[in-house]
């Protein structure tokens, strides 16, 4: 029986970061999480999909409203997602190999040892580029715009539930620019020192 392994992926809008996480999980034959934990965290807690959604990676704000999910358990929506997919993302990385995205997986998980937590970021040129193409938009400012409004949101999230600076090399073991490399290389580059330092890890198909 091998390892099971957990690449966390945290990113910046417009870097790629999703599609590398998907194809760094196929190219490992393990899963991939990210919005599926949101749906994960619903039928573990009782609480509402679609408020969960609205809710996912955004810090906890006094105008969301509290949430009653059972007799005597409260907080904001922000909270109790958090908390519950900070749960399932411990119970993960017991059972199987996995890509995690966001939800800050490396945080949760800072004292695994089989783990490879890596932040994904591209200079703004080439994420405006791709958050043009992406959303079919004809203004780099709207564009421009998009990004920011997404890293903030994010940003904020990292850093109300963490004690670390969203973006930086803290807690990190890479840090790649996305642009340098290419999307492909880039998965390339991870799936390399992946297989190089857990030569053993669970695949998922091992697991069925």
């Amino acid at each position: 029986m091998g390892k099971n392994i957990v690449i966390t992926i945290g990113r910046e809008n417009g870097s790629g970061g999703k599609e590398i996480a998907e194809k760094l999980a196929k190219k490992l034959g393990i899963n991939y999480y990210d919005r599926n934990l949101i749906d994960m965290a619903a039928s573990k807690s009782g609480m509402n999909s679609a408020v969960l959604y609205q809710a996912d990676e955004k810090a906890s704000h006094p105008f969301f409203s509290s949430y009653v999910t059972a007799p005597g358990e409260y907080g904001t929506v922000n909270d109790r997602l958090f908390w519950t997919q900070s749960s399932i993302i411990k119970d993960l990385a017991q059972k199987e190999s996995c890509v995690i995205v966001g939800r800050c997986a490396d945080y949760v998980l800072e004292d695994n040892p089989n783990c490879l937590h890596i932040f994904i970021y591209a200079p703004l040129k080439a994420r405006i580029e791709r958050i043009m193409d992406r959303y079919m938009l004809e203004s780099e400012e709207a564009a421009k715009r998009e990004i920011m409004r997404v890293d903030k949101q994010r940003r904020s999230y990292y850093q109300y539930y963490t004690d670390r600076k969203w973006g930086q090399y803290s807690g990190k073991n890479l840090v790649i620019d996305s642009s340098f490399f290419g999307i492909d290389k880039t998965v390339d580059l991870i799936a390399g020192i992946v297989e190089d330092r857990w030569p053993d890890y669970n695949k998922a198909a091992e697991e069925a």
